[in-house]
């Protein structure tokens, strides 16, 4: 008690400053916002493309710029969907409404979903409650991933919900339920895959059948959506996206590296922006990551770890998924008074603060992969401990 009671204020002060940044950034953000700049401009749009009848011209990305133009606001070029079609089926109702007011109705719809995410997570972080009453609780309020990805309308908190949620189910014994629930975060595949890949090499049968079943159906249906033709466009642009990556397509679909808070990021400005020396070093880090992580107990916090490492796109507002498995980790280690409970402590405070102070250093995400791994080697596995049985209710 002694230990906690020493870096408390610490801890208080910490989050306040985070948290005045964090709401800063929400009342200079939300005009812009607004007016249409924002990531949820290409969600809206693919909403409203897929509810108009245009659905098979949802991955052109000339028609997207038309479109978005059109129904949220002039602007050169397009920020492309490029998600798996299914999820179109989650705006489409929005895009009834003008994009102002989707946007605000979304907005609240992510802060009810991130409401719902601590919910499920709370009887797991409650250790942290040792070093401050509040500090389950400040880990959402004042995240700088999680506030973007709120400004951005971004789909991150979704994604961060499923995780949780399919958390709880394997620790209730639900293998097949959580298989399913990873499945619907097939609209950022990069993440589900290597989460997939893990739980095979742990063969964790039950979770993989439940994944297969619950992806042919998003699978079925996004083919379905855009038809054959606008599957197959998809595809080229992901190739175009990733494995001809270039300028040109840098330009084109507004992707850059050096913004990624991943392995692809930390590459990137290694080889000083070599395409071909980035995917060699990407695929040994990526390599020693998953093989390491193979060696540890089944997780799924970790596989998500090393998940939002390998990851070859990320956003910054797709760190607020990280919450799960510093959170994780550090509520176990403290909960049994381990030895490691410092070295973590000072990783997720790392993490945590990381994002912020990268910001105020001009976006130099991409260091965040430095920590993220740090928190991998240092993972010792340990479940928190539930007040409560994990079959009562949460």
């Amino acid at each position: 008690m002694a230990r906690e009671s020493a870096i408390r204020p610490f801890v208080i002060a910490f989050a306040f400053l985070l948290f005045f940044l964090s709401v800063s950034g929400v009342f200079l953000g939300i005009p812009i916002a607004l007016s249409g700049k924002a990531d949820f401009r290409q969600l809206y749009t693919a909403g409203y493309m897929v509810r108009t009848g245009h659905r098979s011209q949802l991955y052109d990305y000339e028609q997207a710029g038309e479109f978005q133009s059109r129904v949220v606001s002039p602007a050169v070029g397009a920020l492309p969907f490029n998600h798996l079609a299914y999820e179109s089926l989650l705006y489409a109702p929005l895009s009834f409404l003008r994009y102002r007011a989707a946007y605000v109705l979304f907005f609240a719809f992510n802060l009810t979903v991130l409401a719902g995410s601590f919910w499920m997570l709370r009887p797991y972080v409650t250790p942290l409650r040792d070093l401050w009453t509040f500090l389950p609780i400040a880990i959402f309020a004042c995240f700088l991933p999680i506030t973007l990805a709120l400004l951005q309308g971004q789909d991150s908190i979704i994604l961060l919900a499923l995780m949780i949620f399919a958390t709880v189910m394997i620790d209730r014994g639900g293998d097949f339920k959580a298989g399913m629930l990873l499945a619907l975060t097939l609209f950022k595949f990069q993440y589900a895959a290597p989460v997939v890949l893990l739980f095979m090499v742990w063969r964790r049968w039950r979770f993989i059948s439940g994944f297969a079943v619950s992806a042919v159906v998003v699978i079925s249906l996004s083919v379905w959506i855009t038809g054959w033709g606008g599957f197959v466009s998809y595809v080229h642009a992901l190739l175009e996206m990733s494995a001809k990556f270039s300028p040109v397509y840098s330009d084109l679909y507004g992707i850059r590296p050096q913004f990624m808070p991943n392995l692809r990021g930390l590459a990137y400005m290694v080889a000083n922006g070599s395409s071909l020396a980035t995917h060699i070093i990407v695929l040994a880090l990526s390599g020693v990551v998953l093989i390491w992580a193979a060696t540890r107990q089944a997780s799924l916090p970790l596989a998500l770890l090393a998940a939002l490492l390998v990851s070859y796109h990320g956003l910054i507002s797709d760190m607020s998924l990280i919450v799960l498995p510093f959170s994780w980790a550090l509520s176990g280690s403290l909960a049994r008074n381990g030895h490691d409970a410092v070295r973590i402590a000072a990783i997720a405070a790392t993490i945590f603060g990381g994002p912020t102070a990268l910001l105020l250093a001009g976006d130099r995400f991409y260091l965040l992969a430095l920590p993220v791994m740090a928190l991998i080697l240092a993972w010792n596995g340990q479940r928190p401990l539930l007040l409560a049985s994990p079959n009562q209710p949460i």
